[in-house]
């Protein structure tokens, strides 16, 4: 059971990092580490968003399933 939290949270934290590049993207912006970061940020301020994109990024080098 512990497995299926896992990959339902490994698939939010690439909905949320995908929906960052395209916000980033659809704003003409560079799509960098800190641009990323920030928006992470603002789209979770009441969290740690820091964890969310700690794990994006390392999906991003490894594919986890």
């Amino acid at each position: 059971m512990e497995d299926k939290y896992t990959k339902d949270a490994i698939h939010i934290c690439r909905l949320i990092f995908g929906q960052a590049v395209l916000e980033l993207l659809s704003d003409d912006q560079l799509v960098t580490n800190v641009a990323l970061e920030d928006k992470v940020k603002k789209m979770l301020p009441d969290c740690k968003p820091e964890l969310v994109y700690d794990v994006a990024m390392k999906l991003l080098k490894h594919n986890i399933h």
